[in-house]
């Protein structure tokens, strides 16, 4: 399976059967929402509203090694593991309904904008979808150094 609209919708529907909530971010959700036009993805961006990532691991432990987890990217902050032999990444978004934050490596917090979430129905290939506001996604391009980003290379940074 290659990384497409199919692929997308099917990891999203799985996630939701599965009790995982996820809403479109990254380079998919600029495309839905016209931001860019339509290109090749290496990877499906999620973002995960919660107080932690309880639910997301017990999803990964369910679905393995149907969905391999990416263990070198298992940081307090964010998941990933392959799906269909995809990258698949969520980011954990807290207190989403106020002041959303997001605390890279666990100290390095950065903070969206509100509303969170973009506010108009969605679909994708027919299926109901939650995508980032698209102010958040401009935010998170521009701001991005501010996340500390060259700290994944450092396995203290790691979640074992």
């Amino acid at each position: 399976m290659h990384n497409g609209l199919e692929t997308v919708c099917d990891i999203l529907s799985t996630l939701r059967e599965s009790g995982v909530e996820c809403d479109l971010f990254g380079g998919w959700a600029e495309e839905v929402l016209g931001i860019c036009p339509p290109r090749p993805h290496a990877d499906i961006d999620l973002v995960y509203r919660g107080r932690n990532f309880d639910p997301v691991d017990a999803f990964l432990k369910m679905w393995a090694p149907r969905v391999d987890e990416v263990v070198e990217k298992r940081f307090s902050h964010k998941r990933a593991f392959r799906f269909h032999g995809v990258l698949c990444e969520i980011l954990l978004v807290q207190d989403w309904d106020s002041r959303p934050f997001t605390l890279f490596w666990g100290d390095a917090p950065f903070h969206w904008n509100t509303p969170f979430l973009h506010q108009r129905n969605q679909y994708l290939a027919g299926v109901p979808i939650s995508l980032v506001h698209e102010d958040n996604l401009r935010k998170y391009r521009t701001d991005f150094k501010s996340t500390e980003n060259h700290r994944w290379r450092d396995p203290a940074s790691r979640i074992p």
